[in-house]
């Protein structure tokens, strides 16, 4: 009988023991559920973040281009051009830029401007680089009107150089938190070096001639690119001065 009652007591402090061990393995069930939940929202975040960091302005103003070199004729052309003498239609002051005189004149803008232009337009976002491509633009005509007044334009050649001059306000504001810092500064120094050394060359081989580079619209971009992005770029902020709620905002935006 004493055996069978220390029997039945150790059972039962088995059944305690093993009711105390429970507790240990039981908690660990909700943190996976939520890393698990977490991962699958993450994984929605993410996609939304991909969907949302596509260089939309620079690839629609390619499409664009690309769509109108195709289909442009003489009574379209007469009609987007831009012509200082037609200064009055105020829509020439954009639509020259979706005009090029040739398959190579539209090829090199479209390239360089995705180049240029496609990391700007995911790290400042879409309409802040179409205000500095724009604005280039415009300039770029109005330069072009009052310094050469007898020309007409067309090509997106202003908006690529304000992309171009644009990464200097993207440099001095975010400089310590860019990637690559050194080797953007590197690129932009080669491309706008090289850029110098053929104008320099078309100048005073051709004469500036076949084709007629308008160094005035290229100028004007440029200036623009550098002041409006200097008003229109966003500083960032470092995420480890803001707290967690804010920082998941601008996580998931």
């Amino acid at each position: 009988m004493c055996t069978m009652s220390m029997h039945h007591i150790d059972s039962k402090q088995d059944t305690k023991d093993a009711r105390l061990l429970l507790p240990a393995f039981v908690p660990p069930r909700a943190p996976l559920q939520k890393i698990f939940i977490d991962d699958l929202t993450a994984t929605h975040s993410l996609e939304r973040r991909r969907l949302w960091h596509v260089p939309w302005f620079l690839l629609l103003m390619s499409l664009v281009q690309l769509s109108l070199h195709l289909i442009v004729n003489g009574c379209m052309q007469r009609r987007l051009i831009y012509k200082p003498e037609l200064g009055h239609e105020y829509w020439r002051f954009f639509t020259y830029m979706l005009l090029h005189a040739d398959t190579w004149h539209l090829w090199i803008n479209m390239c360089l401007q995705c180049f240029i232009g496609v990391w700007l337009e995911l790290e400042q976002g879409h309409w802040r680089v179409g205000v500095v491509y724009i604005t280039g633009g415009i300039c770029g005509a109005l330069a072009n009107a009052w310094l050469q007044p007898e020309l007409s334009l067309l090509g997106a050649s202003a908006g690529v150089y304000a992309l171009l001059c644009s990464h200097v306000p993207h440099l001095v504001l975010n400089f310590s938190q860019l990637s690559h810092r050194f080797l953007r500064i590197a690129v932009l120094l080669i491309l706008f070096a090289s850029n110098v050394a053929f104008t320099i060359f078309h100048y005073c081989i051709n004469h500036n001639l076949n084709p007629r580079i308008s160094l005035e619209a290229h100028l004007g971009g440029g200036v623009a690119g550098l002041l409006s992005g200097f008003l229109v770029y966003r500083r960032w902020q470092r995420l480890d001065s803001l707290g967690p709620q804010m920082r998941n905002n601008l996580t998931n935006c």
